[in-house]
């Protein structure tokens, strides 16, 4: 018996609430129009945004082994050389940078790469922007491939005295060989370092990536759903407070 009771309030509970729905149909499609519209503007009002990049080469010795490792790379240039940029933007413009930027090293290379995200009318300050961080790199990489270079040319130039003068002793054959070959693994030493490129400057992607519409329109129409939902139900629960306010200062 108590079972088909609370069967049957559950049966009128649902019907209540289908009732009220229907009653307040207008509240729900004027809620959920007002999100769909709104997401609409915000979509097409949000300026679209691409993807720029840029990548550096840093500076390799023997064996294809950076002069500095990319990590200690990109924190320098996270805590030092960003900062001192948008320092300089920010007193030049009078405003902060207007887009982010970030550094990566794609996995198994020596590669620094910086990344923006911006408006096209923006695109020459991104470029303006990596450029001068690539400047910086490749500023670096010279001064400590020039120290690399110098340590090997005098090392060289050292091997190549002490091979003179051990020419001049009949009896240094072995002491000969051994500078000779020193010698020859200096110099392919030397012969092997490359120095630092830039690869690629601030080049635009294809697509954008920002803003994606389609996304947009599908989170504000269920958000605008649930909205709708509540405002109905919230309508009804407010007006049933009202009523019964009203018969409490009735009586």
């Amino acid at each position: 018996m108590n079972q088909e009771r609370d069967q049957s309030y559950s049966e009128i509970s649902l019907v209540d609430l289908a009732t009220i729905f229907v009653r307040r149909i207008w509240l729900f499609v004027v809620v959920l129009g007002v999100f769909v519209a709104a997401g609409i503007a915000v979509a097409l009002l949000q300026p679209e945004q691409y993807a720029y990049v840029s990548l550096y080469q840093i500076a390799e010795k023997a064996t294809e082994e950076p002069v500095e490792t990319p990590e200690r790379v990109i924190a320098v240039l996270q805590s030092h050389e960003l900062p001192l940029l948008e320092t300089s933007y920010k007193s030049e413009r009078g405003e902060r940078l207007p887009f982010s930027v970030r550094f990566s090293n794609p996995e198994g290379t020596s590669l620094v790469r910086i990344s923006s995200e911006a408006e096209r009318r923006i695109a020459s300050d991104v470029k303006a922007i990596h450029s001068a961080l690539i400047q910086r790199l490749s500023e670096k990489d010279n001064r400590l491939m020039g120290v690399i270079r110098g340590g090997l040319e005098n090392r060289i130039a050292s091997v190549s005295t002490t091979l003179d003068s051990l020419s001049k002793a009949p009896e240094a054959g072995q002491a000969v060989a051994e500078a000779i070959r020193q010698k020859v693994e200096l110099e392919g030493i030397l012969d092997a370092l490359k120095p630092g490129e830039s690869v690629v400057v601030a080049r635009e992607s294809v697509e954008k990536v920002a803003p994606n519409r389609k996304l947009i329109a599908i989170l504000t129409v269920v958000l605008g759903f649930v909205a709708a939902f509540v405002a109905v139900y919230f309508a009804e629960f407010a007006s049933l407070v009202r009523e019964k306010l009203k018969e409490q200062k009735a009586r």
